[in-house]
């Protein structure tokens, strides 16, 4: 005889209480402060069944009471909830060419704690290892207990298919087939889940966006990587192999100075990225020494002949992005491009000539211009928030999964 909590009755009914939480902690995440009688509309519940599913969520810390709006009229004012931004924490790791960055959010993705560590070697084992210590030093230095982290989340750059928790190719670091997920474990902590960086990035992206109305979101990363990622109402296209949008060896149409790491010197990689850029910039003697992409910016804003190529190289590096936007707006026919990655790609003068660019170069024909704009998401504390979102994600889908 099978009782009633195993029976498929009860397990409908768990799975339709559990389905109903996340869908009122979502709408709280994106409406709040907000009232029960606004939620039971936004969600189609009734007033009784928002009543309840928000006892539930309050005991599982994921809500609490907001302060009362005021009254417009007679009878007791409404009492909002909100997110219950003090208990639940999410780790953010991103693994970058240069270095590793982690960091701690709240429930509602706002950063609590960051640090950062240069690479000693691009070897998986010594990378992953400070990856480790930075999540116990994290820990150490918020003051944050190891059971209120529920959620953490890694990413990193090239081909990472989330399911197999493992980094296939990750050309900028020379890393093949590494066990990412198992490599950043940290005991007492959740399994991380992992993700591509660029798709991490493109989901919180294409979240802000939705907030706003915009459902069908083209996301383009520029930084020591070149990627994009194409999102529709939240689902991200993945393609058969779990590759789409690692576009790094796509022919850019033009002849970069240094060579792709495939040995080409055409592919977008070559003539749009900041370590591609950085390096053109070594051979040309423009750089010395450790400068990076933010010196040729500084010395491009300067007087005489080497502000001038470095000008003409940052402009020509703009333009390029730019093209490529404009052809992936023709390809997927987004509401929204969005441009984000390094500093440089976000920076108003080179994000203006890239946007500019797109604009010229569409194709048009009859249509409403796509707007382009600068990724919300920016620098470290960008990283670690895009890095969490699977984590977060996760959550908010099951949220009474650990009640």
């Amino acid at each position: 005889m099978t009782t009633r909590a195993s029976s498929p009755a009860g397990l409908q009914l768990d799975s339709l209480r559990r389905s109903n939480a996340s869908v009122v902690l979502k709408a709280v995440r994106d409406t709040g402060p907000v009232s029960r009688s606004e939620i039971a509309a936004v969600v189609g519940l009734s007033p009784a069944a928002i009543t309840k599913i928000i006892v539930e969520l309050e005991r599982a810390g994921c809500i609490t009471e907001a302060a009362p709006a005021q009254s417009q009229g007679r009878g007791r004012p409404r009492t909002p909830v909100t997110l219950d931004l003090a208990r639940h924490r999410f780790l953010g790791v991103h693994i970058g060419m240069q270095r590793v960055t982690a960091g701690l959010v709240d429930l509602g993705g706002n950063l609590i704690g960051l640090r950062a560590r240069k690479h000693r070697s691009s070897a998986p084992s010594s990378v992953l290892s400070t990856a480790r210590r930075l999540v116990g030093e994290l820990i150490d230095q918020t003051g944050v207990q190891p059971a209120d982290v529920v959620g953490y989340g890694a990413c990193t750059g090239g081909w990472v298919p989330p399911d197999s928790g493992a980094v296939r190719a990750f050309e900028g670091l020379g890393w093949r087939d590494v066990a990412f997920s198992d490599g950043l474990r940290v005991e007492g902590l959740p399994v991380p889940r992992v993700e591509s960086t660029v798709r991490a990035l493109a989901l919180t992206e294409a979240r802000l966006a939705a907030n706003a109305g915009r459902r069908n979101i083209l996301y383009l990363f520029v930084g020591n990587v070149i990627g994009c990622a194409h999102v529709v109402d939240g689902a991200i296209a993945r393609g058969q192999h779990d590759a789409a949008g690692i576009i790094d060896h796509v022919s850019s149409g033009a002849k970069a100075a240094v060579a792709c790491t495939c040995g080409r010197y055409d592919c977008l990689w070559a003539v749009a990225s900041d370590a591609a850029l950085t390096a053109a910039a070594h051979n040309h003697g423009l750089l010395t020494g450790d400068a990076g992409i933010d010196d040729l910016v500084t010395l491009s804003e300067g007087t005489g002949q080497q502000a001038r190529t470095a000008r003409r190289m940052l402009d020509q590096r703009a333009t390029r992005v730019g093209t490529t936007v404009a052809g992936l707006i023709d390809i997927y026919d987004p509401d929204l491009a969005v441009i984000g990655g390094g500093d440089l790609a976000t920076s108003a003068v080179h994000f203006e000539r890239m946007a500019s660019t797109a604009a010229e170069r569409g194709g048009g024909r009859g249509r409403e211009p796509v707007p382009v704009r600068p990724a919300v998401l920016v620098g470290p504390p960008g990283l670690v928030q895009g890095a969490a979102t699977s984590a977060l994600d996760a959550f908010y889908a099951d949220p009474l999964a650990l009640a």
